[in-house]
């Protein structure tokens, strides 16, 4: 199962579902849009994540999972990615994560409403 991003009352929510609330920990994350920087797609995800699985080839990486609360070269950060692909990265402050990074069903859609949310409230303050 995929996480689900959304926005409501200013606010990020993170829902994380099925069986990767076992991994991650966690089943949601809520945080406040002033400590949203930006969300990205980020193309390095598959060779530079954290895998978890047999081995950190690419060939193995259709099994490898990334969830959690970890620490990624020297950044704390939440995941919750199997398919670095479909993972948007959503960088924060003031946050104990630096990033979350988390696989959504269309990453394109939820990088574009992040960061519409971002603008919208920065130019009301």
């Amino acid at each position: 199962m995929m996480t689900e991003v959304t926005i409501k009352d200013d606010r990020l929510h993170v829902n994380i579902r099925g069986m990767d609330v076992l991994w991650a920990l966690k089943s949601r994350l809520v945080l406040p849009l002033e400590h949203v920087v930006r969300a990205r797609l980020d193309r390095h995800l598959r060779a530079e994540g954290p895998w978890l699985g047999a081995g950190r080839t690419d060939a193995l990486l259709d099994y490898a999972v990334a969830a959690g609360p970890m620490t990624v070269h020297g950044r704390r950060e939440f995941w919750d990615v199997r398919d670095p692909d479909g993972a948007v990265t959503i960088d924060l402050v003031g946050e104990p994560y630096e990033r979350l990074v988390v696989e959504v069903r269309d990453p394109a859609a939820v990088m574009d409403a992040v960061n519409a949310a971002v603008r919208a409230r920065l130019a009301v303050a």
